[in-house]
């Protein structure tokens, strides 16, 4: 995986991409379904910003943060201080408890394919028996060879590009967007198709809920979350 913008960049592109409005949903399907008094785990936190955002609402929340990057949670640190947050690998940290909720958001992509499976199957042991998930990400056309993989990726990134400059971005989030396309496209990073994601998650949970955020209309790529129990 490409080295990762810095954490105020990154942040920064949440104001712009279209993936803001799956962020919405997701804050808002945690903070009107977690039980009161329990313990959340985000996994992958990156720089925070959900946490933060789901501690404004739900201060009754016991919050858990993880993510391999020191420097985004270093920043998570200096800006939310009254968080939980620790230096991890999702494919080898070990929680000491159980949780009520788990969220993994925009981040299963960052794995290579071949280990993504392996980290849907840990978040599913790391939820009480009346807990639940909530993964989002960004799918690409569904393929099958690595041209029309190469192709769906690139068509993503380009949709993606000319939002997010329509949002009107600054220079510095445009150029993290074109990166993010490059990378999709050379698979620095590893995004794949709902089609495809969607048999690991029925293989570890026995409820699966999918849910489209972006873009609107009939299309395969774009913005999901799915709730899973």
């Amino acid at each position: 995986m490409k080295q990762l913008p810095d954490p105020e960049i990154y942040e920064q592109e949440l104001a712009y991409m279209p993936y803001r409005e799956s962020l919405r949903r997701v804050t808002d399907v945690i903070c009107s379904q977690a039980p009161i008094n329990g313990c959340l785990l985000d996994l992958m936190c990156g720089p925070g910003y959900l946490l933060g955002q789901i501690s404004k609402r739900r201060r009754d929340l016991s919050l858990l943060g993880v993510d391999l990057d020191k420097n985004y949670i270093a920043h998570a640190r200096r800006k939310h201080p009254i968080l939980n947050l620790n230096v991890g690998d999702v494919l080898s940290w070990k929680p000491a408890r159980l949780f009520e909720v788990v969220v993994c958001t925009g981040a299963l992509h960052h794995i290579p394919y071949e280990k993504q499976e392996g980290v849907v199957r840990r978040i599913a042991s790391m939820i009480k028996p009346n807990g639940f998930a909530v993964l989002s990400d960004c799918y690409i056309d569904d393929y099958s060879n690595e041209t029309e993989r190469r192709i769906a990726a690139a068509k993503l990134g380009y949709e993606y590009l000319s939002e997010t400059i329509a949002n009107g971005a600054p220079r510095e989030v445009v150029e993290a967007t074109i990166e993010i396309l490059r990378n999709d496209v050379m698979m620095d990073e590893f995004k794949t198709s709902l089609r495809k994601r969607l048999p690991l998650f029925e293989r570890h949970f026995g409820n699966v809920d999918i849910f489209k955020t972006w873009p609107q209309g009939a299309t395969q790529y774009g913005d999901y979350y799915a709730i899973l129990s």
